[in-house]
């Protein structure tokens, strides 16, 4: 398929959404047009709050917030490396634009440096499905407690995170107003690796958008991945988004590895708050008219 956009997209709509979706689609425009505007004038950054904290018995977990009481939270689920300076700067990203961020720590105080990916690997194989679940429900139960509204929470993941923020949408969908996930890596494999179980029989029980955003040039998620992905969301009637950027790599979001690809993270960052915008409509269309 010929696209003349930096990215492609494929998206299918739920028919009852299309009058909605026109007006968040509106306001997705407008915000990208002040962001782009805004860009061009130096501004102070707002002043945030972070902090490590305890989320439950066992786990811990990174706090970052504005000012005020933001009625949006947002979990974030790591790559395969823990919970490291990426992490954290992705959930400062957040709070910067006005949501509340935090990470839980799944590996429980372990990291691993990028050029022990070796070590990371093995590190993903321990990670159990149903343990990570429920520390992503204490994670929205914090969220909550810190201010979020009910319908105003979501999760998004960075590779092996990015897996589980999908499995979050049919564990915790009916909690999330969206889920994203950057490269997420096992979700429709041709051939299962590793421990991790593909997610593609999961995706009925999928409530919230999804946003899948991935790499043409990712080596670790091939495009038939995508396209079979795709298939599935589309036969089992789900609202998603599915959006290739050119010339990327695995974990080309990652600012601070030889993998980071700057006009890709820019671009995925950009429909990512889109999307954001387009499902929890912060403010209101009006605030972007």
């Amino acid at each position: 398929m010929t696209n003349s956009h930096p990215y492609a997209v494929a998206r299918h709509v739920n028919p009852r959404k299309r009058v909605t979706d026109g007006l968040h689609a509106h306001a997705a425009r407008r915000i990208l047009r002040l962001r782009s505007d805004s860009a061009h004038t130096p501004m102070a950054a707002p002043p945030l709050r972070t902090e490590s904290v305890s989320i439950a018995s066992g786990l811990s977990g990174y706090l970052a917030k504005p000012t005020g009481v933001p009625g949006i939270g947002v979990a974030v689920m790591m790559e395969a490396f823990g919970l490291n300076a990426f992490v954290k700067g992705v959930c400062e990203r957040f709070a910067r634009a006005g949501y509340m961020a935090l990470a839980p720590d799944i590996y429980h105080g372990d990291t691993y440096p990028y050029t022990d990916r070796e070590g990371a690997i093995a590190r993903v194989g321990e990670v159990d499905d149903d343990v990570a679940m429920r520390e992503v429900g204490a994670s929205l139960d914090m969220l909550t407690a810190q201010g979020a509204r009910d319908g105003r929470l979501a999760i998004i993941g960075f590779c092996m995170g990015g897996r589980l923020a999908f499995l979050a949408n049919a564990v915790h969908g009916n909690r999330l107003a969206a889920s994203v996930s950057f490269y997420g890596g096992g979700i429709a494999p041709a051939v299962p690796r590793g421990k991790r179980k593909p997610l593609v029989d999961r995706v009925g029980e999928l409530s919230a958008p999804q946003l899948l955003i991935y790499g043409a040039r990712d080596a670790s998620i091939a495009s038939d991945e995508h396209a079979r992905l795709a298939k599935a969301l589309s036969d089992a009637n789900k609202r998603y988004t599915l959006a290739v950027l050119p010339d990327a790599p695995h974990a080309f979001a990652t600012f601070d590895r030889e993998s980071y690809h700057a006009p890709a993270a820019e671009a995925a960052w950009r429909i990512a708050f889109a999307f954001f915008v387009d499902t929890f409509m912060q403010g209101s269309a009006a605030a972007y008219a």
